[in-house]
């Protein structure tokens, strides 16, 4: 397997739920694994909903989305495998934020001729619930970590680690 070198990206969501693709933010250091240089997913970052409820910003639940997306012929392995490293999402910590725990679907039945680890063969959805303390008087950025496993029907690749982020715009 080759290395190649990349630049640490970022998802950042707007507002709308936008993701936004950013090599390399500028003044902002990323905490954890610097990210593979070789991803075997795409994904998509979303906030449900997308600010704070007016008159509720103190205590507002909301949730964190992260829609993963195996490339063809790749499956990735869910949480439960004893063999190989379930797919994990894992939050900076952020004052004023609390996080839940992430939540994981089903994995995906195996095919015949297939090991029977639990593995994602098809897009699917983490869900990371969150709690805003206090009102926000500015947008935060929420940070997290995206870890995972992958194969195809060759081999099994290491864990890759893809960097994710979410704005949470202020009221």
């Amino acid at each position: 397997m080759h290395t190649v070198s990349s630049h640490a990206m970022h998802v950042l969501v707007s507002a709308c739920g936008t993701a936004i693709f950013v090599a390399g933010l500028s003044g902002q250091a990323l905490l954890g694994p610097k990210p593979s240089a070789v991803q075997h997913v795409t994904v998509s970052a979303t906030t449900v909903p997308d600010r704070p409820s007016a008159g509720k910003a103190a205590g507002a639940r909301l949730a964190l989305q992260l829609d993963v997306v195996p490339k063809a012929r790749i499956h990735v392995y869910a949480s439960g495998s004893k063999e190989f490293t379930g797919v994990s999402l894992v939050l900076s910590p952020r004052a004023g934020i609390s996080a839940g725990k992430p939540v994981y679907p089903a994995a995906d039945p195996a095919a015949a001729g297939e090991d029977d680890a639990p593995a994602y063969r098809k897009p699917f959805r983490i869900t990371q619930p969150i709690v805003v303390q206090q009102p926000l008087k500015e947008d935060v950025v929420l940070s997290g970590v995206l870890s995972y496993q992958a194969c195809d029907d060759r081999m099994c690749y290491p864990v890759a680690t893809l960097p994710v982020s979410w704005t949470i715009n202020a009221q």
